[in-house]
């Protein structure tokens, strides 16, 4: 092989390779995401809440169900809000977290709100969460509404729970 050759053969490899990495990392988020329930999806059931196939009927109440993780601020600051939320608004909602690297969440369950600790991230991954916050909010017979991720505002918030889009 001569200089030239081997200079070509550096330069496809030096340009192939972190190509192909790329495509090998994206195709992993996207499997990862296709596990996640879509609108109009029944939200599957959620250890330490039930032991059926679907999160159980709520008669008369919402639910938003948001995956965070220990320790991120975004998620601190949306899981607060939303809680203060729950207390105040109507239309009325249960909120459940399910904080991944967490062996008990720092946040006790008040009649309208409920954690789930997921110390490996293992019910987070079964959900296919990549980036948290992720909220869904979802309808009292357990239909996905709608799926937002990151920190709102609010006023953000209360309009996700009135339309059931993102205000952002």
């Amino acid at each position: 092989m001569n200089r030239r050759q081997l200079a070509i053969a550096t330069v496809a490899v030096a340009v192939l390779a972190p190509l192909g990495g790329l495509i090998w990392f994206e195709s992993g988020i996207r499997a990862r995401q296709a596990q996640r329930p879509e609108v109009g999806a029944l939200f599957p059931a959620l250890p330490g809440l039930a032991d059926r196939e679907a999160l159980p009927a709520s008669p008369g109440r919402l639910r938003i169900v948001t995956f965070a993780r220990a320790g991120c601020g975004n998620c601190d600051r949306t899981i607060t809000a939303l809680r203060r939320l729950a207390r105040t608004e109507v239309p009325a909602f249960d909120l459940i977290a399910v904080v991944a690297d967490s062996d008990s969440p720092e946040l006790d369950g008040d009649g309208v709100h409920a954690a789930i600790a997921d110390p490996n991230g293992a019910v987070s991954r079964r959900f296919g969460v990549i980036h948290v916050p992720l909220v869904f909010l979802v309808d009292e017979q357990s239909r996905v509404l709608a799926v937002t991720t990151g920190e709102r505002p609010d006023t953000a918030w209360r309009s996700f729970l009135e339309s059931g889009t993102d205000a952002l």
